[in-house]
């Protein structure tokens, strides 16, 4: 039965009233609703020093999961934080189990993992921590140990 009700699990995308995430998030836990709210770390430069934070990936929207069988879905909109599900012809949205799987291993705040990339030659990357925060490069070359070489642009074009 555990493993049935795992499977009917359907996960909806949730539109937060502004500066009500902890309400949401509150609110929703205490019915039992299963929540993700995947965040991830930046580096900004204020006043000439690198400030990391932690962001929402998707602000405003929170991932709600709920079980059909046992709650309806309208009981997410009448959740005080909570502005609307996003549905398309008043049919909530769904959203792959899978997708919501891949996310979780991305931006899971307690795992020390890095997502791997292959990059090759010609790729353009953006720096997004880090003294490099926001310039956009170029990969040169990644030589046999993995190094990945980086022409940075400046001024609208590479040096």
């Amino acid at each position: 039965m555990f493993m049935n009700q795992k499977l009917d699990k359907k996960w909806v995308i949730a539109q937060i009233k502004p500066n009500s995430y902890k309400t949401a998030i509150q609110n929703l836990e205490r019915q039992d609703f299963e929540i993700f709210l995947p965040k991830m770390e930046i580096t900004k430069r204020e006043n000439s020093k690198f400030i990391v934070k932690k962001v929402h990936v998707f602000p405003g929207y929170i991932f709600v999961a709920y079980n059909p069988h046992i709650i309806a879905w309208s009981k997410i909109n009448s959740t005080y934080g909570v502005s609307k599900i996003v549905a398309f012809n008043k049919k909530p949205a769904e959203i792959s189990c899978d997708l919501i799987q891949e996310l979780k291993i991305r931006y899971d705040g307690n795992s020390n993992t890095k997502q791997s990339e292959s990059f090759q030659s010609g790729d353009s990357i953006k720096f997004y921590a880090g003294p490099f925060t926001d310039l956009i490069g170029r990969v040169e070359c990644v030589d046999e140990n993995n190094r990945i070489w980086v022409l940075l642009e400046s001024m609208g074009g590479h040096r």
